[in-house]
């Protein structure tokens, strides 16, 4: 399993670093040369964070939590660990309240603690805060200070990665491998990134190393299984999920990784089933939440649409009662995605955004409701075109690209060149499009204008291998949901690689 921390620009030398040698401020011990020191008064409060982040390492993120909350209740000016309590990367099922509160507590403490981590601070605030240029100042002072920093070297490519940078991720993270040839963690990120570059031979291999340096740890045998899922190999793909399970019962994201994955092999009930089992062990309101809307998206792959109504209203109604405003609109922006009726669809999504207007969510953490809020422009810009509704389609643009200028949001970057693709293709101005399309080359939606585009612009042989490898793509998005199976079905109708205008 790899996380996915939502936070982006574009940048040449970025990060945060996270567990970097920790230290006491009483009683040093000699720092080493380019590792970031980390102020503590309290030795088990260090202990506690120094096993945090191998538990964060290893993707206990609940456990890894619990052990930065009780650091910090050691040493209330423990920056550091209220920082990390603050990451969603650490753990992108905290509470969000959770979160602002631990990154003010961090702040409260900066002028007692080093500069490193004063540039650790800021990162995190202002990239929470939308306030992407400076949070990318404090990242790259932070990276070239501490260029010897393992961890530093990692974490540095999971950002790069996380900005859908992935060919500039690898040597990220092979520079991390060769740091240290025995630490782990990057060979997991990079098997994720070969396999997102179809390159599956490479990502085969990280993994086996990766489950190598670590038998006895459950997310090498989970990671192994969805980049062989991925690639099509379910079999393989949930015989490493039982393993990870059969090393620890109690790692539930493998037992999502089997509901996903019999999701993608068409067996909606059973995928049901074991999204039923995985929710009943969730470790908090949030993970629950994802789980029921992963578990809603499989009636879109029968074609149930009154199924998954009724599961998204279900996910939404618990989201809010939970306080929890991206999962809600999240709901309500999938529901509308698959409607037939243009005016419902609207209506879906004018309530997923005023979801994520409400007052009282305004406290919370700022960049997640600003990178969905773009994702519901991106779809009210792709109904607003297939409506032919041109005055809609340019006004939601309009937004998308208004945000993406203020806050220099990579995520809400690839939202708004999904969407200028689409309105473009529906122009006709299919080299146009294809500029921003191949910006949004990990949504399935984006990649089908693609194969059209290509066509249109004569180039078959690029049209004909986008073609096959959206026919195999594996991956649990609503947007797979929609497109894959559909599109699956169409090749069989005809030469692979010709797409209709009428079929987008």
């Amino acid at each position: 399993m790899f996380r996915i921390c939502n936070a982006g620009f574009q940048v040449s030398a970025v990060l945060l670093c996270l567990g970097l040698a920790p230290m006491a401020a009483k009683s040093n011990p000699r720092p080493q040369q380019g590792v970031l020191p980390i102020t503590t008064k309290s030795l088990p409060a260090r202990q506690l964070y120094e096993g945090a982040l191998v538990k964060m390492q290893n993707m206990h993120g609940p456990q890894a939590m619990q052990d930065l909350r009780q650091a910090a209740k050691l040493d209330p000016d423990f920056a550091m660990a209220n920082i990390m309590i603050s990451f969603a990367s650490v753990d992108p099922t905290v509470d969000p309240a959770e979160q602002v509160s631990a990154r003010d507590k961090a702040n409260a403490a900066r002028s007692k603690v080093g500069h490193g981590e004063q540039l650790v601070i800021d990162w995190l605030t202002d990239s929470s805060e939308g306030k992407m240029i400076p949070a990318i100042q404090a990242m790259n002072e932070v990276l070239d200070e501490y260029q010897n920093d393992k961890f530093l070297a990692w974490l540095g490519a999971v950002w790069v990665e996380n900005q859908q940078e992935i060919t500039r991720a690898i040597p990220m993270f092979e520079r991390a491998i060769r740091l240290n040839p025995d630490f782990a963690p990057p060979l997991n990120e990079l098997g994720y990134c070969y396999a997102r570059v179809r390159n599956f031979d490479k990502a085969f291999a990280a993994m086996q190393r990766y489950v190598f340096l670590l038998p006895n740890e459950s997310n090498p045998q989970d990671s192994y299984a969805e980049i062989l899922r991925m690639a099509g190999k379910f079999d393989q793909a949930l015989a490493h999920y039982h393993a990870s399970l059969k090393i620890d019962p109690a790692f539930v994201f493998s037992q999502v990784g089997i509901a996903d994955t019999y999701a993608l092999m068409g067996d909606g009930p059973r995928a049901r089933a074991e999204y039923a089992i995985a929710i009943q062990h969730a470790n908090s309101k949030m993970e629950d939440a994802n789980w029921r809307l992963q578990s809603a998206i499989t009636y879109i792959r029968e074609n149930n649409y009154a199924g998954a109504d009724a599961a998204f209203r279900a996910a939404a109604r618990q989201a809010h009662d939970n306080d929890l405003v991206v999962p809600e609109a999240e709901a309500y922006r999938i529901m509308s995605s698959y409607q037939t009726d243009h005016v419902a669809a609207l209506e879906l999504l004018l309530k997923a955004e005023e979801v994520l207007q409400e007052e009282h969510f305004h406290k919370l953490p700022k960049t997640a409701r600003q990178e969905e809020l773009a994702l519901v422009l991106r779809q009210r810009v792709v109904r607003a075109v297939r409506a032919g509704d041109d005055a809609l389609a340019a006004a939601s643009l309009k937004r998308l690209l208004d945000m993406a200028e203020t806050t220099h949001d990579r995520i809400i970057q690839i939202a708004y060149d999904g969407a200028a693709g689409a309105l473009l293709m529906a122009q006709g101005k299919y080299e146009d499009a294809l500029a921003h399309l191949e910006e949004d080359d990990r949504n399935p939606e984006s990649i089908k204008l693609m194969v059209l585009a290509y066509q249109k612009t004569g180039a078959n042989e690029h049209s004909e291998q986008l073609a096959a490898m959206l026919a195999n793509w594996n991956e649990p998005t609503p947007e797979q949901a929609l497109v894959v199976p559909e599109f699956r079905a169409q090749q069989t109708d005809r030469t692979v690689g010709r797409l209709r205008e009428d079929e987008w």
